[in-house]
C-alpha cells in the first residue's frame, strides 16, 4: 500500500500511547563498540552548547546523554504518554509542541538534535525551516535516522527472513535516510557539515527480547498473525543460536547555519 494510504497523524498518536518509551528500550540497547545511537548523537554536540532543542524527544534519552551543569536541554514532543514518562526518566525541561511550530524565539538556540524525528515529523522542509529559524548564526543541526547501510550480506539475509514473515518492511511518514536532506538545508542557508554512518546490533536471546524488538517498529499494515510468524521465528533462531544480532544501520548528519 501507498504511504498516502496512511493516516500517520492517528497512527503515531496511537503507537505512542500505547508504547512509551519502546523505541528508546531498543536503541538503549543496541550498540556498536561502547556507545547507542543516543551517545553517537550526543557526541555530534559542542561542549560550549548552552540551549540544545531536541525534537520529537520521546521518552527523553537524547536529553539525558546531553545534561551536564549550566545546559539547557529542552525535550519536544507530541505525546503526553511519552513527555510523561521522559519527566518519570528524569528528562526536562520538556514542551509539548508541533516541531513544525517550535515556540522558540528567532536565533535563540545553540544546538537542535533530532533522533529519528526528521523521518517522522512531515513535511521535512517546514520542519528545517522551523529548526534554521530558532537557531542562532553559527547554531547546528544534528540528526540520526534509518539508514540501509551499512549491511553486511549475513544482515541482509537476517532481514529479508524477517521481511518474509511480516510482509511488510519497517515504514516511516518520511524517506529513510532524510532524503532530501542536504537540498533541504541548503535552501535554509545551511551546510552539511557531516555524513556518516554506523552498523548497530540489537541481541536477541529470549523471546521478550524480540517481542520488544518487534514492538518498537512502525508496521501499519502488519497483522497480528504476521508479527506472531516473525517473532516465532527470531525466538527459534536465538534458541537454536544462543543469540541472534539483528542490525541496525543509522546515519548521523550535522549541518550548521
Amino acid at each position: 500500500m501507498a504511504d498516502r494510504q496512511v493516516d500517520w497523524p492517528d497512527y503515531l498518536a496511537g503507537f505512542h500511547a500505547s508504547r512509551p518509551g519502546v523505541v528508546e528500550d531498543v536503541l538503549s540497547r543496541a550498540l556498536r563498540a561502547d556507545h547507542t545511537p543516543y551517545r553517537w548523537l550526543a557526541r555530534a554536540v559542542s561542549a560550549d552548547a548552552g540551549v540544545v532543542v531536541d525534537l520529537a524527544s520521546g521518552s527523553g534519552p537524547v536529553a539525558r546523554e546531553l545534561a551536564r551543569p549550566g545546559r539547557t536541554v529542552v525535550g519536544v514532543d507530541l505525546s503526553d504518554t511519552e513527555l510523561r514518562l521522559a519527566q518519570q526518566r528524569g528528562a526536562g525541561p520538556l514542551v509539548r509542541a508541533d516541531a513544525r511550530v517550535l515556540p522558540f524565539r528567532d536565533g535563540s538556540v545553540d544546538v537542535v538534535t533530532s533522533a529519528l524525528g526528521l523521518v517522522v515529523v512531515q513535511p521535512l522542509p517546514t520542519v528545517i525551516a522551523e529548526v534554521a529559524r530558532v537557531l542562532r548564526p553559527g547554531g547546528v543541526l544534528a540528526a540520526i535516522a534509518p539508514a540501509v547501510r551499512p549491511l553486511a550480506p549475513a544482515d541482509v539475509r537476517q532481514l529479508g527472513q524477517l521481511n518474509v514473515r511480516l510482509r511488510a518492511k519497517p515504514r516511516f511518514p518520511g524517506p529513510v535516510e532524510l532524503a532530501g536532506f542536504r537540498r533541504t538545508v541548503a535552501e535554509q542557508g545551511m551546510t552539511v557539515v557531516e555524513d556518516k554512518r554506523e552498523r548497530y546490533r540489537f541481541t536477541i536471546e529470549t523471546s521478550d527480547d524480540a517481542a520488544l524488538l518487534l514492538s518498537a517498529v512502525y508496521l501499519p499494515f502488519t497483522s497480528p498473525a504476521r508479527v506472531a510468524s516473525a517473532l516465532d521465528y527470531l525466538s527459534e533462531a536465538a534458541e537454536r543460536r544462543g543469540s541472534v544480532d539483528i542490525a541496525i544501520p543509522v546515519r548521523r548528519l550535522v549541518a550548521i547555519k
